[in-house]
């Protein structure tokens, strides 16, 4: 059985599909969060368990202060521990938003390019304008590169706007300005 394309709902699809992979990118990431805070928890409490033996083991303020230093040096090695470990999920979560916001963009255009250029069909126009932008808002953030293939630059010098052959005004936005419509 051949599968029928219906653009409306390819698009609604793609979208769906988009929300979807970003939230439960989000779980992920909620999941990474309370991790490091259970880790967290368990630090505080082996500290202030160390402080009650050493305040129930101590004969006198040499015990004490020597036995204070052995959970404080435990306490700063699990904190050092755990800030590496933040730093590194921060890491892989950017990679990976940036990862899925590529994917995403290639996704869309992709879509974007399999209707015929000829072809002005009114929810299709919105979404091209809306993807050259967005394709330049993704190329600057990735210092300059297109958004989609990684190639040229598509950031013009100051003064001018969009990429090389598609300016604001020619997707009808003077300016750039997307309001007021």
């Amino acid at each position: 059985m051949a599968t029928v394309s219906n653009p409306s709902f390819d698009a609604y699809r793609l979208n769906a599909s988009a929300a979807i992979k970003l939230f439960a990118q989000g779980e992920q990431w909620r999941e990474q969060v309370l991790e490091l805070q259970q880790r967290r928890l368990a630090r505080d409490r082996a500290a202030l368990e160390g402080t009650l033996e050493t305040l129930r083991d101590a004969r006198d303020w040499s015990d004490f202060s020597t036995a204070s230093q052995s959970v404080l040096r435990d306490y700063f090695s699990a904190s050092a521990a755990l800030w590496q470990a933040g730093v590194t999920a921060a890491m892989q979560g950017a990679g990976a938003w940036a990862d899925t916001a590529r994917d995403l963009t290639q996704e869309w255009h992709d879509s974007l390019s399999g209707l015929q250029p000829g072809t002005n069909t009114p929810s299709a126009l919105p979404m091209r304008e809306w993807m050259a932008a967005f394709e330049r808002a993704v190329g600057r953030a990735y210092g300059g590169g297109d958004g989609v293939s990684g190639g040229a630059s598509s950031q013009a010098p100051s003064g001018e706007s969009g990429t090389p052959g598609t300016t604001d005004e020619a997707l009808g936005h003077e300016h750039g300005e997307h309001h007021g419509r």
